[in-house]
């Protein structure tokens, strides 16, 4: 089967799903999320595959929300994005098999939600980049950060900095960070490590992360959050925004 958003590759007991608007630098759309939830069940339906890997093509690993699909979104369509890309995240968090993000280039908004906060495991090159820039978009991060840190966190998402692959190795935010030359044989050793492990002990141990992290109110803020950015998306100031963010005039 294809996908217009993504390409799902199986290869021995590793799925790689490969973000694949690289003209868009992958950015989400309600397409892209619809696809994402259609390949996932094939996954957790197929015994064989063990282990997930996320990537992206081109130059960018993904950079997150779509603003130009946004930005002529009616109240319906933009509701909808909401709650596919809420649905989406929590998928794969809580995703019975382990997932890798292999990135490289730019991951910001949802993608470096997807790879800092949803993959298991994330390996970044040295040219992968890190940033949070919906408040410069008028808009609201989907996402709390929990792992960074107060002071990081809200670092981050208020200023929308980026953050270069070796700081966020730094910060807690991936795994690994190596060389672009390095990148493709780590992700595929970890994922061959992986795939040897006992599925039914990666899954119990993932569960006991989501726990935790449910037990800190990640699933309440995420609620809250969704909740804030309709508001947020409403206020007299976010066309300004998001034109001024689209056109490049802020940063």
């Amino acid at each position: 089967m294809t996908y217009e958003t993504l390409i799902f590759e199986p290869k021995g007991a590793v799925a790689t799903i490969t973000f694949n608007r690289p003209d868009k630098r992958n950015a989400l759309t309600v397409r892209f999320f619809q696809e994402l939830m259609e390949v996932l069940t094939r996954i957790e339906e197929d015994s064989a595959l063990r282990v997930v890997v996320l990537a992206g093509a081109g130059p960018a690993f993904c950079a997150g929300r779509d603003f130009s699909e946004a930005k002529s979104a009616d109240a319906e369509s933009a509701a909808l994005y909401l709650r596919l890309n809420l649905e989406g995240r929590e998928r794969l968090r809580r995703f019975p098999k382990p997932v890798i993000a292999r990135v490289h280039g730019p991951a910001s908004g949802g993608g470096c939600m997807l790879a800092t906060e949803c993959a298991d495991i994330s390996i970044a090159s040295r040219s992968a980049r890190f940033s949070i820039r919906e408040v410069q978009a008028g808009s609201v991060p989907g996402q709390p950060l929990f792992t960074l840190g107060r002071a990081r966190a809200l670092g981050m998402l208020l200023t929308g900095d980026w953050i270069s692959g070796e700081q966020a190795e730094q910060w807690g935010m991936v795994y690994r960070c190596v060389s672009d030359e390095e990148l493709d044989a780590t992700v595929a050793r970890y994922a061959e490590q992986l795939a040897g492990q006992p599925a039914t002990s990666m899954m119990y141990t993932k569960r006991a992360m989501c726990f935790l992290m449910d037990l800190a109110g990640h699933t309440q803020t995420e609620q809250y959050l969704a909740e804030v950015r309709k508001l947020a998306q409403q206020s007299p100031d976010r066309g300004a925004a998001l034109t001024s963010f689209l056109d490049g005039t802020r940063r």
